[in-house]
């Protein structure tokens, strides 16, 4: 049987590859370009802002909005720190009331209609570590970015959303259950989640909200995916779509599992570092063995061009032809995201139910044998 069927990369392992780090607020690089990185090595150092704290002291002194400012034991713009004393007022009647400062900060505003003052936090040091091992290649200070050849396995999903972020691989769910918001918890703030089968709009929402910076996914709802892709079911490939998360979807649309050559990967990088490319769609699963330095130093890449923040290869569909022995995954009929191996092929075209006239292939998987289209097939690498 002659017959064309798609194929994918759905991992490429050990690759070489340029991952770009990036300071979050304006700081200092401390590396040059030439210069070899550990994953504990610091490149940079920002100051990042803390947020703020609204503070009512109108209501804490019992005194009118209008008569705060003259109870404060410091001046608004001034620093002050935690247990230091912020606010007091003395009444024969009433006593004293004394207002300690909470945390450290600067008296950012005073709104003297409310009686409520903005505490400023302080801002915080924040280093920046190389994450992987490699090699510095290029650095732009102005935007705090330094772009490092690594070596990294990558995961090609279907598609994405979301610019590049990085943080520590965390499981959330099996591979076919359901992410749902009660599962978002604040303690997974700056990870990367791996959830399972489908995740609902809401628990991304709650995600953002927890200071997720990434999920993955097998399935998404197309209703959803609109929300994040500008409204269009297309596969942003070199789109800069970004919702304050990045999201990458493995297996496709509605509730389908994440396959399991993707899952057993992802699961031995828990609680690692590993940075995702919503917009791409693609996830990189850095080296951790000093060895990589040797394959590192050894490979080269084309020129580094300013513009490029992280340079691939594979991932793209083409065109192979069906044999038996192949490894595939189903893309249609009652199984979808199933994988299996081509056991046998027919010769002649089945007339399906449906009227139409199909070659079919027997594939057998870990649960059972089935007889599909071979249309409905994609060949996995």
């Amino acid at each position: 049987m002659n017959s064309l069927t798609p194929v994918r990369i759905r991992i490429q392992k050990e690759a070489i590859v340029r991952l770009t780090r990036s300071l979050k607020a304006t700081g200092v690089i401390t590396v040059s370009p030439g210069q070899e990185v550990s994953p504990s090595e610091i490149i940079g150092t920002a100051s990042v802002s803390a947020g703020f704290r609204i503070i009512n002291l109108a209501d804490l002194l019992g005194v009118a909005p209008a008569e705060v400012e003259k109870y404060l034991r410091r001046p608004v713009g001034q620093r002050i720190y935690k247990g230091e004393l912020l606010a007091f007022k003395s009444s024969f009647l009433k006593g004293k009331k004394t207002i300690i400062s909470p945390t450290d900060g600067v008296l950012d505003f005073l709104k003297p209609e409310t009686g409520e003052l903005r505490l400023r936090f302080l801002p915080k040091k924040q280093d920046l570590p190389a994450g992987v091992y490699g090699i510095v290649e290029a650095i732009d200070r102005q935007k705090g970015q330094v772009v490092i050849r690594t070596q990294a396995s990558l995961v090609f999903g279907m598609f994405g959303s979301g610019r590049v972020r990085d943080g520590i691989l965390h499981l959330v769910t099996r591979r076919d259950e359901f992410l749902e918001k009660r599962l978002i918890l604040p303690t997974l703030g700056e990870h990367i989640l791996v959830a399972g089968s489908l995740i609902f709009k809401d628990a991304i929402t709650a995600a953002i909200s927890a200071g997720v910076n990434g999920i993955i996914t097998g399935g998404i709802n197309a209703k959803d995916y609109k929300g994040m892709s500008g409204g269009k079911l297309i596969f942003p490939k070199k789109s800069e779509n970004d919702i304050g998360i990045s999201v990458v979807v493995c297996e496709g649309f509605g509730s389908i599992p994440i396959g399991e050559d993707i899952h057993e990967i992802l699961s031995s990088f828990t609680d690692k570092f590993v940075s995702i490319d919503g917009n791409k769609g693609i996830i990189y699963l850095p080296s951790f063995q000093s060895q990589s330095m040797t394959k590192i130093k050894n490979t080269k890449l084309p020129p580094f061009k300013e513009s490029e923040m992280i340079r691939y290869v594979g991932g793209e569909n083409n065109l192979e032809g069906i044999k038996t022995g192949l490894k595939v995954r189903i893309v249609g009929n009652s199984y979808p995201g199933d994988q299996g191996k081509i056991i046998a092929l027919d010769q002649t075209n089945t007339l399906l139910p449906s009227g139409v006239k199909a070659f079919m292939a027997t594939v057998e998987t870990k649960r059972l044998r089935l007889k599909i289209p071979v249309a409905n097939l994609e060949i996995i690498l």
